[in-house]
């Protein structure tokens, strides 16, 4: 489990003498789309910023007393304080839609505000207290699905010298995966080259594969060192289709990325509907097609490690 400067982790039910927890798992309900049937499935939010809110007195102000992650493989939390013989009134734990500094999930490009929620206060005289599963609000659900589906890639790149997405960046210096998106009920994502953030459309978090297709971009970005290719006769990309030899690659990239990270070897919508590389029935041939640019024998994304 990773846990922030400062955040001790415990043994499950027991608490550091002279400290208070707040413990739980953070869960939410989304559509699945990469199932069949849409359904609406419970996931927990993997590696996910928390952080530990308290007050004093009843009538005091609140602060910020810890902060940390959940836990890498089940969404489990366990924020913690030393009161150091001083008690606490109330406690409770903020939730955010970002993993570390690495990647967030923001409701505007001008902003960048993150979403966030609190759990229930609770009082602060208990020295462990279990707040069972906590659920995403469901409006802001599809931010944490998007937060946990970007583990997928981060666990595959193939960077452990720095916290940064590849060794192009150096510690301290990361460039921040950023995710804007709002409950629209909307349809088409994109990635900014000028900003350098990815635009997720209402209803496409629904679609792992499509989440991780537009951070391809982003990764393929820094892969060129924030100096993303000149791309031509892009505005449509028909998988199956012709375009350019530079459309093909930089949209075939991102589709390979998801599915390797997905572990599978297909492309799946938000509404469910998807392709799958591996029967090409129909397409058109040759470097101009996007589907054939995945399909290519090249060197899998983990192994770009420059």
């Amino acid at each position: 489990m990773k846990i922030a400067a400062g955040v001790t982790a415990l043994a499950a039910g027991a608490a550091s003498p002279g400290s208070v927890c707040i413990r739980g798992t953070l869960a939410f309900d989304a559509v699945d789309s990469e199932t069949a049937g849409k359904p609406l499935v419970t996931s927990v939010a993997r590696n996910a910023n928390w952080e530990l809110w308290g007050r004093a007195t009843a009538s005091g102000p609140e602060s910020r007393l810890a902060t940390g992650l959940t836990s890498y493989k089940d969404g489990t939390f366990n924020a913690c304080h030393s009161t150091a013989g001083k008690p606490m009134s109330q406690l409770r734990v903020k939730f955010l839609s970002s993993s570390t500094k690495a990647w967030r999930v923001v409701s505007d490009a001008r902003t960048l505000q993150e979403y966030t929620f609190f759990s229930a206060a609770r009082p602060g005289s208990s020295a462990v207290q279990n707040l069972g599963a906590v659920k995403v609000p469901t409006d802001m659900a599809p931010a944490w699905k998007t937060v946990d589906t970007t583990n997928k890639l981060w666990w595959k790149r193939a960077n452990t010298q720095t916290p940064c997405w590849t060794r192009n960046e150096a510690a301290g210096r990361c460039t921040t995966l950023t995710y804007v998106w709002k409950n629209d009920g909307k349809k088409g994502s994109w990635w900014d080259g000028g900003t350098g953030y990815v635009h997720l459309a209402g209803l496409d978090p629904r679609s792992q594969h499509l989440v991780l297709h537009e951070a391809g971009h982003f990764f393929m970005g820094r892969l060129y060192k924030g100096n993303a290719p000149y791309v031509t006769n892009c505005a449509t990309h028909p998988m199956e289709k012709r375009t350019s030899a530079t459309c093909a690659l930089w949209e075939g990239f991102p589709d390979a990325v998801a599915a390797y990270a997905m572990g599978d070897r297909r492309y799946v919508y938000s509404d469910s509907s998807f392709v799958e590389f591996d029967k090409p029935t129909g397409w058109e041939t040759g470097d101009q097609v996007e589907g054939r640019v995945v399909l290519h024998p090249c060197p899998h994304p983990s192994r770009h490690t420059v």
